[in-house]
């Protein structure tokens, strides 16, 4: 199974979605609703980890839509070449 199929598989996971979506509103209400003006580090720490969430999930999405460009690309070159032969 290549890479862009098991990171499709997993972006179209329930429990990734449910997880992922959970964990945004948890820390994005934290950032937001539950910190005091006075505590920036807190703050600090749960907006890094939104930034982390955000950018482990936007790496499944760059191997998928890598994956999907590499098949067009194979595609591409074997409909090329038939047509030379």
């Amino acid at each position: 199974m290549s890479r862009s199929s098991q990171a499709k598989q997993i972006l179209e996971n329930k429990l990734f979605q449910e997880s992922f979506e959970e964990l945004k509103k948890i820390y994005s209400g934290a950032l937001l609703d539950q910190t005091a003006v006075r505590e920036s580090e807190a703050r600090e720490k749960y907006w890094l980890a939104y930034q982390v969430l955000k950018k482990v999930e936007q790496h499944f999405k760059e191997i998928l839509e890598t994956g999907k460009l590499a098949e067009k690309q194979i595609n591409d070159f074997q409909k090329s070449k038939e047509k030379k032969f």
